[in-house]
């Protein structure tokens, strides 16, 4: 019983650590103004593209 914990124990703390890794080595991030859409809604409701990512919903770290 205790092995089978131990075991669990381990893979997830495995699949956690290659999340991270292949999350955490991107040299991009989500653009904070439009939260990563790469539009904002304007006054109106129309969509205005994001000067900040130019549209791509991502940034430069």
């Amino acid at each position: 019983m205790i092995f089978r914990v131990v075991i669990i124990i381990i893979i997830l703390a495995l699949v956690y650590y290659l999340y991270r890794i292949m999350t955490g080595n991107s040299e991009y991030r989500k653009c904070q103004k439009c939260n990563g859409q790469g539009y904002w809604k304007a006054t109106r409701g129309e969509r205005d593209k994001c000067d900040i990512c130019k549209g791509s919903g991502k940034v430069l770290r």
